[in-house]
């Protein structure tokens, strides 16, 4: 069984010059956890494939960093059953929704789960807005993915799985939420093979103040805070958790070695929640001298 992972064009609006081109580390996550025996893993960051072009999108006044769904549709294996969707921002939600019209026109025997920020605080709404979408992942998306992956390949129904959710008969399902990783460090690291990463970093693309070569990283997960603009409470709960310090030094000297990078975006909601462990992690990067920069865009 094939499954698709797909990040569409990065939205903005028309004319904007500050949208800089981020790789799809929560999609690259996924890849590497819901790998099983008997399924194949793709994935297509539509960005990635051409950082230069800027499309217009009729709709809302918006622009386009990336390539376009017909040229996604081409790259695309035939024989692929699941597509899994990133709709992260409700700014990118009308282009992708059409997106996925033409998903589905083109594969419609295979099934499209979306999973995000924006799908898991408004599943009803998105899946009566889009009825291309099949199952939405609901928060924290690897265990789900995983659970999605092998009951696929043994042709077993995912209705009653935890995480997710759907219309039945026009009814909308919620099932039981899914209980957060709490050992966050078993989680495999993300897929740059499923999702390249060199572009980004030939390109010294940063989402921060970093310069050269930029790696997106995570060394937490989810924030104690409940701001009132803020997504985190249905994606993620209020509970933070942080990998072991030298865990996230020896995943970033992975990369220094595989990619040459030199410098790290550190991608977490919070990452300054426990100062012991913030302590403990500056000190183990003098002790360890990667020489190596990070930041806190």
């Amino acid at each position: 069984m094939i499954i698709t992972l797909i990040r569409f064009a990065i939205v903005a609006t028309y004319r904007s010059l500050n949208n800089e081109p981020t790789p799809p580390i929560g999609l690259a996550y996924i890849a590497g956890s819901c790998k099983s025996k008997g399924t194949i893993v793709k994935g297509i960051d539509s960005t990635a494939e051409n950082l230069n072009k800027i499309f217009k999108i009729p709709k809302g006044n918006l622009q386009g960093n990336g390539i376009e769904i017909n040229e996604i549709v081409r790259l695309i294996d035939h024989k692929t059953k699941v597509f899994g969707i990133s709709v992260m921002f409700s700014h990118e939600w009308s282009y992708i929704k059409d997106c996925l019209k033409v998903l589905k026109k083109k594969f419609p025997k295979s099934l499209i789960i979306a999973g995000g920020e924006h799908v898991t605080a408004l599943p009803e709404f998105s899946l009566r807005d889009c009825k291309e979408i099949d199952y939405i992942c609901l928060g924290e998306g690897e265990e789900t993915w995983l659970k999605i992956s092998e009951n696929l390949v043994k042709n077993k129904n995912i209705n009653s799985l935890k995480g997710i959710a759907y219309l039945k008969k026009n009814k909308f399902v919620q099932n039981e939420y899914r209980e957060r990783i709490k050992e966050i460090e078993k989680i495999p690291w993300p897929d740059w093979k499923v999702f390249p990463i060199e572009p980004y970093l030939d390109n010294a693309i940063s989402f921060g103040a970093g310069s050269g070569r930029s790696m997106p990283f995570l060394a937490s997960r989810g924030c104690p805070y409940e701001c009132t603009f803020c997504s985190n409470p249905s994606m993620w709960t209020t509970r933070w958790v942080a990998r072991p310090a030298a865990d996230v030094v020896n995943e970033m000297k992975h990369y220094i070695e595989r990619y040459g990078v030199t410098h790290f975006d550190f991608s977490d909601l919070t990452l300054a929640v426990n100062k012991r462990w913030l302590v403990s992690f500056a000190n183990l990067l003098i002790e360890e001298n990667l020489g190596v920069s990070w930041g806190l865009p």
